[in-house]
């Protein structure tokens, strides 16, 4: 009865251990299915969430691609206009340059015609006063005519000495303007450079008190430091304006 007893007791025993083990191995095998099916929707989620972010990369990409070639559209757009306005402005100045040769022309040709008149009058008088100092209607006519060519002759000798001193009277006062142009640019050189001069010897001690216009433009206040041009942006003075008094 004892070892009956017992053995009923080990089997028994032996039932709850492998029915323990069975709930464990069930417990385990839920677990991991539930484990499972976690990992498979936070796959899930972040393949969705790839998607999602891959999806808007791909947007971002395309909206980039267009801001890119409208960029391109309008710079190439602007190069069209600015290529347009240069074609047009080299047209514009080669048509006022042909305006400018014609005119410069037809006062030449009006020039010329003047002093060509002014010439063959000056030819006539001066032929018929030596035939009337030589009284060559008196001569025969071999004579007459070798008179007459002797004073052609001595009439193109006036003429071209009376142009070539007309020529030279124009040189010289073509001359004579540039020399003043010159010395009217070293006298405004010596000037500004004087006034420069100035302007850095007492500006900074003005500040604050300057009014406006002593600064002509950004190239004077390039004669001083970065401290000083911030300094004065704010303190200009326009004593002519009734707000600053």
């Amino acid at each position: 009865m004892w070892k009956e007893s017992e053995q009923l007791q080990m089997a028994e025993e032996n039932r709850r251990i492998l029915e323990f083990a069975q709930q464990q191995q069930t417990r385990e095998s839920d677990r991991m299915a539930l484990r499972k099916a976690e990992e498979e929707k936070k796959d899930q989620v972040r393949n969705q969430l790839a998607s999602r972010l891959a999806k808007q990369n791909e947007e971002a990409t395309e909206l980039q691609q267009i801001r890119d070639e409208l960029a391109w559209e309008e710079e190439e757009e602007r190069n069209r206009l600015r290529e347009l306005a240069e074609q047009e402005k080299r047209i514009r100045t080669r048509i006022e340059l042909q305006e400018v040769e014609r005119q410069q022309l037809h006062i030449k040709a009006a020039k010329q015609q003047a002093e060509r008149e002014e010439d063959e009058k000056f030819r006539q008088e001066m032929l018929a006063k030596f035939a009337n100092d030589d009284k060559i209607e008196q001569m025969n006519a071999q004579k007459r005519r070798m008179k007459q060519l002797e004073h052609r002759r001595a009439v193109e000798a006036l003429i071209d000495d009376r142009r070539k001193r007309f020529e030279a009277e124009k040189a010289a006062e073509i001359k004579e303007i540039e020399e003043e142009n010159e010395r009217q640019r070293l006298r405004q050189k010596i000037i500004e450079e004087e006034r420069q001069k100035l302007l850095q010897e007492h500006a900074a001690k003005l500040l604050g008190f300057m009014p406006k216009g002593v600064f002509r433009d950004g190239q004077d206040l390039s004669l001083f430091d970065a401290e000083f041009r911030t300094n004065f942006e704010p303190k200009q003075v326009d004593y002519f304006d009734e707000r600053n008094w």
